[in-house]
């Protein structure tokens, strides 16, 4: 997914946009959209393991396992509306973000141990 298609899918669910992607937001948002971007983006890649990375224009490919690129959605969402003065939809996706990037941290396998005296 690259900048461009992360920010129309986040207007989208914020319901700024219509089916086709247009908004009266877009220039507002464009300006800012990069930083909103990076915000969420690295803070999902350090969750993941990986390391620090930054977009420097829309155009670039954001590389995050599927999982991830929900919450990173999510994230950019609830910022664009903290950044609209919307508190009731930043409300709403910020709460989605964190349980999404709280579920990219659990342990999805438990190894069953016996335990060992030292």
């Amino acid at each position: 997914m690259t900048g461009s298609e992360l920010i129309k899918q986040s207007l989208k669910i914020l319901g700024y946009s219509d089916n086709g992607g247009n908004t009266q937001l877009s220039g507002r948002v464009m300006s800012r959209a990069v930083s909103l971007i990076n915000l969420v983006y690295n803070d999902l890649r350090r969750i993941c393991g990986e390391e620090r990375a930054s977009v420097s224009s829309l155009s670039e490919e954001l590389e995050l396992p599927e999982k991830a690129a929900d919450a990173l959605i999510c994230g950019v969402a609830a910022y664009i509306a903290l950044s609209e003065g919307d508190d009731l939809m930043q409300a709403v996706w910020s709460q989605e973000y964190q349980q999404r990037r709280t579920a990219l941290s659990e342990v999805d396998e438990i190894e069953d141990v016996l335990p060992q005296a030292y």
